[in-house]
């Protein structure tokens, strides 16, 4: 895979270096982030973006917007079944065992650092057909990193539970269950089904549900272990006194408090299938591939009169219509905190843009694009979004539908000479919430009666964000035309800084924007 994208940028390389030697573009207008092109001119753009984030626009148990550090999703005081939700099964065993239906499963305090980024090199290749129709094709490279720091810290005050002794000592655990069974049913022999060993029997029930389970169980010190040896010891002296032999003496508990090392190990066991917590990059791959067509539909203001002048207020206006072919791999769900390379579906999108200038100083250029998602399949762990760490049982087929989404871009900015700009920038992305149903289940997965519903991962879709930037062009493409400059070059810059934004999981972070383009003409010669 590297090796390929090595050939692919000295390719691009030789390509672009080709564009630079041979007659270029002759073009008149600093206007060059409009997609559109005169007939016969060929577009090279290579526009990098990196975006950096450790929080997001998140939801308060209150309901209300708040900004939330990602690091919380793995926050835990304790650690407990509010993250690992599969964990209320083995509490409710517990509970019956304990005849304590508020117990909860601790396993101490956790903490994390997450940080996660994404950068993302397109290649568009964009061609004038006429003077007011152009084409292109855009195929972009991603390398997504999520950074992970998680800390596992238990003692005494701070934790209840440990690994499970049917994980640790499994023939200890079988012993007992055997024993204490053999015991109960010669008790039941000779006396029936009396209280005592009813009672015993729902307790030998909850207890050998909760060790089969193989996740954890309450430590021989505290408070749960302690009340856990406490009801079997009144359990079988009343089973002794109906004259039961060969009872074990006491209940096989958790030993040692949980550690990062053996967290980790559960994660990646049976029950949980997933890889560690830990830094993780994904290698360079290709992403959801675009294809374009834009039309120029009122342009005004650029012809020169006798003088070489053109009027003082110019403007361009046109539209355009795009597929984005889902080519990209979607995250892994073995892998929590995975971030997508692509969707998998396809994008139907359209596009206003336009540019107005005023003088040789003033000047502002914008558009607004609408897409509608189509339909798509995934695999996903079936879970509410505050359910960090749900097992592997709740992978599942899914058909999605992602949500129509609305972007605005504008970019008012003042020219210090005909190369040079400066300006402000505003970006809004708006997106709808995303619906999933669940697909066709194959052998591999539980039947649709054992998973969750499906529209749980319905919840924090909807995305809304605003982001402020500057940014700063320099073109050469004018000068160029007259002679003056070797390279028809338009470079530019963008960082954005989020203003405000919605929907629970969308990040807040720091964006860098940066551009190339390059241009040739083929056939046509240059406008006025």
């Amino acid at each position: 895979m590297n090796r390929a994208i090595r050939r692919f940028t000295r390719t691009t390389l030789f390509v672009a270096l080709g564009f630079v030697t041979l007659p270029s573009l002759s073009q008149g207008l600093r206007g060059q982030e409009l997609p559109w092109l005169p007939g016969g001119t060929v577009r090279l753009d290579f526009a990098p973006t990196f975006w950096n984030w450790d929080s997001r626009y998140g939801i308060a148990a209150t309901g209300t917007d708040e900004v939330e550090l990602l690091g919380l999703d793995l926050t835990g005081d304790p650690l407990g079944s509010a993250l690992l939700p599969d964990l209320r099964e083995l509490e409710q065993s517990l509970g019956l065992a304990l005849d304590d239906s508020s117990y909860r499963v601790q396993l101490g305090v956790s903490r994390a650092y997450m940080g996660q980024s994404r950068l993302v090199f397109p290649f568009r290749l964009e061609m004038g057909i006429t003077d007011w129709l152009t084409v292109g094709a855009m195929a972009p490279l991603v390398r997504p990193r999520t950074e992970l720091t998680f800390t596992l810290d238990a003692d005494a005050l701070s934790a209840t539970d440990g690994v499970s002794p049917f994980v640790s000592d499994p023939s200890s655990v079988l012993s007992f269950l055997n024993a204490f069974g053999v015991g109960i049913d010669g008790a039941r022999a000779v006396h029936g089904e009396a209280q005592a060993v009813t009672d015993a029997q729902a307790y030998l029930d909850a207890l050998d549900e909760a060790y089969r389970d193989e996740t954890f169980f309450p430590l021989s010190d505290s408070s749960p272990g302690v009340m856990l040896q406490e009801r079997f010891d009144a359990l079988k002296t009343a089973l002794l006194d109906l004259g039961a032999t060969g009872l074990p003496s006491s209940v096989p508990l958790a030993q040692t408090f949980l550690n990062e090392e053996e967290f980790q190990a559960f994660l990646g066991g049976s029950q949980m299938q997933a890889f560690p917590l830990e830094d993780w990059t994904t290698q360079w791959s290709l992403g959801d591939v675009e294809l374009s067509a834009n039309v120029m539909l009122l342009r005004s203001g650029f012809q020169v009169d006798s003088l070489g002048a053109v009027p003082r207020f110019r403007f361009q206006v046109g539209g355009g219509a795009l597929v984005r072919l889902g080519m990209g791999t979607q995250e892994d769900p073995a892998r929590f905190f995975d971030q997508d390379i692509g969707d998998g579906q396809m994008d139907l999108e359209g596009t206003v843009f336009g540019m107005v200038e005023y003088g040789s100083r003033l000047g502002a250029w914008g558009q607004m694009r609408y897409g509608v998602q189509m339909e798509g399949d995934v695999i996903r762990r079936i879970t509410d979004p505050s359910e960090t760490l749900p097992n592997s049982s709740r992978t599942a087929p899914l058909r999605w539908t992602p949500g129509d989404y609305l972007e605005i871009d504008l970019n008012p900015r003042v020219f210090l000479t005909p190369e040079m700009s400066f300006g402000v920038r505003y970006h809004l992305w708006s997106k709808a919430a995303d619906h999933y149903t669940l697909g066709e289940l194959g052998l591999e997965f539980p039947d649709a009666g054992l998973l969750p519903s499906a529209e749980l991962l319905d919840l924090e879709t909807e995305q809304d964000l605003h982001e402020l930037g500057f940014s700063a062009t320099y073109s050469t493409v004018a000068a160029h035309g007259r002679g003056e400059a070797s390279m028809p070059l338009h470079l530019r810059a963008t960082y954005f800084r989020p203003v405000s934004g919605r929907g629970g999981q969308t990040p807040k972070g720091g964006r860098f924007q940066a551009g190339l383009t390059i241009y040739k003409t083929f056939w046509g010669g240059p406008e006025g």
